[in-house]
């Protein structure tokens, strides 16, 4: 095993105290939904099965309601143009222009957007939406095992974290310590994993289905968060086998672990401050909770938002859209990973063969024009009081770069970390291998009691 590399303890001062975001601000109260039918679960294409001993099964789960701000539901489906029609042939320099243009509409939307009170949240007549949920249930579950509850990053789906997840479950080896290696006794017991439940955040994959006609082109990531916090703290406890989910109140949920990757290891931060009791350690990888991306994005003209408005969105067949995997953005990937992208991050436009974009591309630039979401998951991060366990990229680049990187991984009190140096900010999707052998020692070590414990302790 090639030796473990680790950002040192960071003993000085802050690159950035908190708050960082003024003013500081509670996530919206969650309350029950309107009633409503989940639609029906959307085609989507065969797929390999769950490792020996599991069980895949798809649901509906209720999102959080009301949204925090006023204008996240709306009229718009997939194939939606915010911004207008795209004309039918343009120059290089007129795309261009118009990429500037939609990206001005869209950070001026969330701007401008509305945070409302409960109150008038609750007197309005805003629709709910829902959550696209994939299970993966152990057939024989123990009295003892764990949950996990995971969480994508922003214009990805659930689906790409299968790889590393499969790698995951199928591990029986002694544990060793996160964050050193150092083997661990081989009498302890190996922790069971009894669900792990995938989740489409309501902008992407299969959610956008479910929720056709019902989006917006403003988004919070504070809505990402509270997804997760509803859906651990008011569906989960109600687990059953139906194809909708159904929400509760005052029901206990199984011990849960969250894992989140990028913006929805944002959300796993922002959920757990928001309610502690609820998840008992995080496993982060590459977590988007930098101090400052919002101001530097609009200083440097918002390069995030106009690069996912950039993105190609359409192809004559997926044969086509396999030619992208010279992509920057994919030459990187594993294999695996990169064909179950061409598997279910594409679906049908209803033209023949053409494909295009699961997750659209307007709904992935709305998120990215969140100009506070990273700020607030860096100034949730010393208020956690689980176990947090982060699994970083070598190139500190996406995270704030070397001078804020190295304080991320130890503002949470309980917190180790480990780098993955050959991999970016797609660990999941770039080394799921790698990614599953740091889960497999960030388990053991919390079944083996020794998180908290010191280096001359052990």
């Amino acid at each position: 095993m090639a030796p473990i590399v680790t950002y040192p303890p960071y003993n000085q001062p802050s690159v950035a105290p908190s708050p960082t975001v003024q003013p500081p601000r509670e996530l919206l109260a969650l309350r029950r939904p309107p009633p409503s039918t989940a639609p029906a679960p959307p085609a989507r294409p065969s797929l390999a099965p769950p490792p020996k001993g599991y069980t895949r099964t798809l649901h509906a789960a209720p999102a959080a309601w009301p949204k925090t701000l006023k204008e996240s539901v709306g009229s718009f489906s997939r194939q939606a143009d915010p911004f207008g029609p795209v004309p039918a042939k343009e120059s290089k320099e007129e795309r261009a222009a118009r990429i500037v243009r939609e990206k001005d509409v869209s950070c001026g939307r969330r701007k401008d957007a509305t945070y409302w009170s409960i109150e008038e949240a609750e007197a309005s007549s805003q629709p709910p939406q829902w959550l696209a949920v994939e299970r993966w249930h152990r057939d024989v579950p123990d009295n003892d095992g764990i949950t996990l509850v995971v969480a994508h990053a922003n214009g990805l789906q659930k689906e790409l974290y299968h790889p590393m997840i499969a790698k995951l479950l199928q591990k029986s080896e002694p544990g060793a310590l996160f964050g050193t290696g150092a083997p661990l006794d081989p009498a302890v017991m190996v922790p069971i994993i009894n669900d792990v439940w995938f989740l489409d955040d309501v902008h992407h994959g299969a959610s956008v289905d479910l929720n056709a006609g019902k989006l917006a082109s403003m988004y919070a990531w504070a809505d990402c968060a509270r997804d997760c916090l509803n859906f651990v703290k008011h569906v989960l406890p109600t687990a059953g086998g139906s194809y909708q989910m159904k929400w509760s109140d005052g029901v206990t949920a199984p011990p849960v672990i969250g894992v989140g990757h990028s913006i929805g290891g944002n959300a796993m931060v922002q959920a757990a401050r928001a309610a502690p009791g609820c998840f008992s350690a995080l496993l982060l990888l590459e977590p988007m909770c930098q101090p400052a991306l919002g101001n530097v994005q609009v200083k440097m003209g918002n390069p995030i938002v106009q690069g996912a408005l950039k993105r190609r969105s359409e192809w004559p067949s997926v044969k086509s859209a396999a030619e992208s995997r010279t992509n920057p953005m994919f030459k990187t990937w594993d294999q695996d990973v990169f064909d179950l992208y061409l598997q279910t991050s594409l679906v049908p436009t209803g033209n023949g063969e053409e494909v295009t974009l699961a997750t659209p591309k307007w709904a992935e630039a709305a998120i990215f024009s969140d100009p506070e979401g990273p700020q607030r998951g860096w100034d949730a991060l010393p208020e956690l009081r689980c176990p947090v366990g982060f699994v970083l990229g070598g190139d500190p680049m996406w995270l704030g770069g070397p001078k804020v990187v190295p304080e991320i991984p130890w503002r949470a009190p309980r917190s180790r970390n480990e780098r993955i140096m050959a991999g970016g900010h797609l660990l999941p999707q770039e080394r799921p291998a790698e990614c599953a052998d740091a889960a497999w020692r960030f388990f053991t070590t919390l079944a083996a009691g020794q998180w908290d414990a010191t280096a001359s302790k052990l």
